[in-house]
């Protein structure tokens, strides 16, 4: 399952997120994770997720980072939650891209029954292709 939360920069998705990664990782047999672009969560969140912030790794793009979370999967079959706040943060993905991007994260999730929440700042409507995503 992928889902997300859009908005526009400043409603609070980063406090949403972390919320409820702090809550699912209590019910979760697994493992958590939880992916940002910098250290500003890490301090809020509890002590049983694994934090990954993306500036300590050479990774830019779109498809340099399901290269990551294919990695990130390989190594840990346990994993069940992947949190990533604030995508485009993160990494560069060109906007036309996110639908053809958010249908691999699904495929990901299909294939290795791995949760994504994932946050976005996007400041106009949502492609279609993107709102069945939303939460």
């Amino acid at each position: 399952m992928v889902t997300l939360i859009a908005g526009k920069k400043g409603t609070g998705k980063s406090k949403e997120i972390v919320k409820m990664a702090n809550e699912i990782v209590a019910e979760v047999n697994g493992d958590a994770i939880f992916i940002d672009d910098d250290n500003r969560a890490m301090y809020n969140l509890h002590h049983d997720l694994r934090f990954v912030n993306m500036k300590e790794f050479p990774i830019d793009t779109g498809e340099e980072f399901l290269g990551f979370i294919c990695g990130l999967i390989s190594n840990n079959y346990d994993i069940q939650k992947i949190f990533i706040d604030g995508i485009l943060n993160c990494v560069t993905i060109e906007l036309d891209r996110l639908p053809a991007w958010f249908k691999k994260i699904e495929d990901i999730s299909t294939a290795f029954s791995v949760d994504f929440i994932i946050t976005l700042n996007y400041e106009s409507a949502l492609p279609e292709s993107l709102q069945r995503f939303m939460r």
